[in-house]
């Protein structure tokens, strides 16, 4: 007489057949598991690239936002959209020096990245939302709280008042190529900034400037010591 599987018999395919899909199923959460990781990695490489590519093409389409060669020379009303890394101050530093700015100020970029701050400024809509690159002080930024969205103002240097620190390269940095960042209202604080007509101006005479030419441009002036419209 044949063998009959009881219940012994039962329990012991049922128990391999449990097996196998336990093996089943871890291996394909595993393999579900290592797929995930490897789209996070190759996703984070081309984050990583698309940015490098992101910041190569500002520079090469719009000089790195820079409207100078050296101290940028006028009054900048805007708000702070973006505060500069070391490595974007290296970027800078390359393409200027590469394009042929800056000749007459440091050729390694140590001093720069030493002594100084990139920050960015934006213009409001009816100025074309335009964004300029300006270069401040590492002292200057340390010691005052610079936070982006806030309504900010640059101007270059007072030389006739301003006495610059160092040796020659931390000389010719701050006469040649950083000016000043004063923080005019936070973020949030439209009655404060209402008074303020933002753009670009004339340090000496407060008269309007096109960011894009340099040259004056119809429209009000400011005083250029209180900031404010001038009626």
């Amino acid at each position: 007489m044949p063998n009959l599987p009881g219940k012994s018999g039962v329990g012991l395919n049922t128990a391999v057949k449990q097996a196998i899909t336990d093996f089943k199923y871890s291996f394909s959460n595993k393999l579900i598991a290592n797929s995930m990781i490897w789209l996070v990695i190759v996703g984070l490489a081309l984050s990583v690239s698309i940015r490098a590519c992101a910041d190569a093409s500002v520079c090469e389409l719009e000089h790195c936002g820079l409207y100078a060669d050296g101290t940028y020379p006028n009054l900048v009303i805007g708000t702070l959209t973006h505060i500069g890394t070391d490595e974007e101050m290296q970027q800078v530093f390359h393409w200027a020096k590469s394009h042929g700015f800056w000749k007459a100020l440091p050729d390694s970029v140590d001093p720069y990245r030493r002594d100084l701050k990139l920050v960015t400024q934006t213009l409001p809509p009816d100025q074309g939302g335009k964004t300029i690159t300006l270069i401040m002080q590492r002292e200057e930024y340390k010691a005052a709280p610079y936070a982006v969205g806030d309504l900010v103002r640059y101007a270059p240097h007072d030389h006739a008042h301003e006495a610059a620190r160092g040796g020659a390269d931390d000389i010719a940095l701050f006469h040649g190529l950083s000016g000043c960042v004063a923080t005019l209202c936070r973020k949030g604080d439209p009655a404060c900034a209402q008074p303020y007509t933002q753009g670009v101006f004339d340090a000496a005479r407060g008269t309007p400037i096109n960011i894009a030419t340099g040259k004056s441009t119809p429209g009000h002036r400011i005083d250029p010591t209180s900031l404010l419209p001038v009626h």
